[in-house]
């Protein structure tokens, strides 16, 4: 009576050695279970690649907000440094009145005795600043009235030529008055016009490193 009861893994066994179309069932499923290899080796790949994007994405936007949350913080420096350049021609056309006298001081020559001197801006541009409007000035009327000795007429164009090299002028209108107890009046005109640059006067540029 055993051998009435096989179990079923003999059957199957049987039919696999015995009749073809199990073979082709059998040789269908190893081979499909060995095509799920390379899918399975290219889909760990694919799966790799998008966790380096999606890392790469997620570096890229904390990099961005880093950058945004930097700019902001330098906005408030960005309008000062607005601010500053909107000074600019202010500062540029500023004219400096001490170096000026100065140098008329050193082309006074002997005999030759200053009254006054005047320094007037004239013909001025507005500018837009932070808060308001500034008229800047485009020109200078520098006038100088003083006396001569009697006799040295001539040290008045020693003083027009000093003026000149000194303070880089073309022209200069002079002028002589009348002789009042032994000294001859006269009147001197010229205009400067501001250029930022006065290192002739001895005026160190603001751009310029200290010198020490």
């Amino acid at each position: 009576m055993k051998n009435l009861f096989v179990s079923s893994e003999k059957i199957v066994l049987r039919s696999y050695q015995q009749e073809p179309t199990f073979r082709l069932i059998g040789c269908l499923f190893l081979l499909a279970g060995f095509l799920q290899i390379p899918v399975l080796f290219f889909a760990g790949i694919v799966w790799k690649d998008n966790q380096a994007q999606t890392n790469r994405r997620i570096q890229l936007t904390a990099a961005a907000n880093d950058l945004q949350a930097k700019l902001g913080n330098l906005k408030e420096t960005r309008q000062k440094l607005a601010q500053i350049q909107q000074w600019e021609p202010v500062v540029k056309n500023r004219l400096p009145c001490g170096a000026v006298l100065a140098a008329i001081e050193r082309a006074v020559p002997r005999n030759t005795v200053l009254e006054r001197i005047a320094i007037e801006p004239s013909r001025f541009q507005v500018v837009p600043v932070a808060g308001g409007t500034y008229r800047v000035p485009l020109l200078y009327a520098v006038s100088i009235q003083g006396s001569l000795r009697f006799g040295a007429r001539d040290a008045l164009d020693t003083f027009s030529t000093e003026l000149k090299k000194r303070l880089g002028l073309q022209n200069i209108h002079s002028s002589l008055l009348a002789p009042v107890d032994e000294l001859i009046p006269f009147a001197l005109a010229f205009s400067i016009v501001p250029t930022g640059n006065y290192s002739a006067l001895g005026v160190q540029r603001i751009a310029d490193p200290d010198r020490l």
